[in-house]
């Protein structure tokens, strides 16, 4: 009991930290060569708009982002490389944004000392990970990003448009997981790991992390490989009012190689990290701003609708992209409002499965009001 009240203590903690090492800032090691912005953060509610304009890419966007070049879908598993316009599972950048910043693109600083207190201002971590996707590339003095550095750390439509900029660029530079199809959430497996440092610290196999561990629980922590966390906030939202739970599926340790750098993955199948003797099925983004892959169907498996836990942990670590530790206490109060609709089925989930439930729900509902 002891134990659990001092990590719950701890958890807290961190959720309160708040750095801003703006470019003013004595403290400012790193050279960050953006000052920080004035602003109020964005509600858990006011969030989800953002997220779903964010998910559909520049195509959606507009001038609201940066411009992303065109990603590549397909690996000939069956379906043949092709280019197209970037999109991404909003369900993905919801928890790479938690593990980076606990969703804060604003925040009262609380370091350094000569930053410290006054109005909410960009949360900017020691080595200038800007807002809410920890933008680092391009952020310090010096650097000429393609990209609008201002507004980086003064917009969080922005910023979370940029650190899509540098998580497409992750999709093109690394191997196809599966078939390579930007609708399904575990094909990304890949390019989130290189989103934090396409490096051995990182590897499933490395034996550095437990070698028996099974899905991360933000609220448990625990040594595991970035990618391993983000896939976790996934499936461990911090309320219901964030996401829906979805119970993603991992590769093969065994085919992932013992390298900083996966070779070619098939698509991921196993229930964990470490258990393959149990299986998941991959999950199609149905945030409405992918485009599914031509095979897939409307007629497969259940609605992965679970949800559970909300606590917060994380740590900082490298480019693009670092994460900030934690939620702030408001982002996990119960706002309870409805988010963006993205929900997700297992590849092969009958879609008209949902509508029918929510057909039954209202039908009963009504012949209660009549009696």
């Amino acid at each position: 009991m002891r134990l659990a009240i001092a990590l719950s203590l701890v958890a807290r903690a961190a959720a309160a930290s708040c750095p801003c090492y703006s470019l003013s800032s004595a403290s400012n090691s790193y050279m960050c060569g953006v000052e920080a912005v004035a602003g109020t953060n964005p509600t858990t509610a006011e969030w989800q708009p953002i997220f779903a304009l964010v998910a559909g890419g520049p195509a959606k966007w507009g001038n609201a982002g940066p411009g992303v070049a065109d990603i590549g879908q397909g690996c000939g598993k069956p379906m043949p490389t092709q280019s197209v316009p970037a999109t991404f599972p909003c369900e993905l950048l919801k928890a790479i944004a938690m593990q980076e910043s606990g969703w804060r693109q604003f925040c009262v600083p609380t370091t350094p000392g000569d930053e410290a207190h006054g109005p909410e201002r960009t949360i900017i971590s020691f080595d200038c990970g800007y807002g809410v996707g920890q933008v680092t590339s391009g952020m310090h003095i010096g650097e000429t990003p393609g990209f609008d550095r201002a507004r980086v750390a003064s917009d969080p439509t922005y910023d979370l448009a940029t650190g899509t900029q540098i998580l497409a660029a992750k999709w093109r530079a690394t191997k196809c997981v599966g078939d390579n199809q930007p609708a399904i959430i575990e094909d990304w497996y890949t390019a989130v790991w290189a989103y934090n440092g396409l490096a051995y610290v990182n590897n499933p196999s490395n034996p550095n992390l437990d070698a028996m561990r099974g899905v991360w629980d933000p609220a448990v922590g625990g040594a595991y490989a970035y990618q391993e966390r983000v896939f976790g906030w996934v499936e461990h939202p911090p309320s219901p009012a964030h996401w829906t739970s979805i119970a993603l599926a991992y590769p093969n340790r065994a085919d992932v190689g013992t390298s900083g750098a996966p070779p070619d993955l098939p698509e991921p199948d196993c229930a964990s990290p470490t258990d393959c003797t149990h299986k998941r099925g991959v999950h199609t983004s149905l945030c409405g701003s992918v485009t599914p892959p031509p095979d897939m169907t409307a007629a497969e498996g259940p609605l992965d609708m679970t949800s559970s836990h909300d606590d917060l942990p994380a740590k900082a670590l490298t480019d693009g992209d670092v994460q900030m530790s934690n939620v702030p206490d408001a982002a996990v109060s119960g706002q309870l409002q409805a988010g963006c609709a993205c929900a997700v089925g297992s590849r092969g989930s009958p879609r008209w499965c949902a509508a029918l439930v929510l057909g039954l729900l209202l039908a009963l509902r009504r012949r209660r009001a009549r009696s």
